[in-house]
Formats: C-alpha cells, structure tokens, sequence
C-alpha cells in the first residue's frame, strides 16, 4: 500500500504531457509569427522587383 502511494505521488506522466503540450503550442505560435512577419517582407520584396521591372520595361519603350 505504501509503495502505490509512492509511486502514485512520484508519478508525472500527465505533467509531461502538459508540459511538451505547452512547449509545441508556444513553439507553434512564435512559428507563426515568424513565418507572417516573413511572408510580408517577401510581398513586399516582390513589389519592389516588379515596379523596378515596369520602369525598366516602360524605358526600353
């Protein structure tokens, strides 16, 4: 009986699971922002290459 009441106090498992849980949510979510912080500065990127190419083209004209 005292080593169920042990091992019933010194288990941890549903911690773990908490903790790798919150682990990938904050994981997840600084991935997220990342990616759109990244995805904006790549349309921006994109719009610049595609006005310079316009004034190159209209030049040639």
């Amino acid at each position: 009986m005292i080593n169920k009441l042990k091992q019933f106090l010194t288990e941890d498992c549903g911690q773990d699971m908490v903790e790798y849980s919150l682990l990938l949510v904050l994981i997840g979510t600084i991935v997220l922002i990342y990616l759109t912080g990244m995805g904006m500065n790549l349309a921006n990127l994109l719009q610049q290459i595609g006005d310079r190419l316009d004034l190159m083209s209209r030049a040639m004209s």
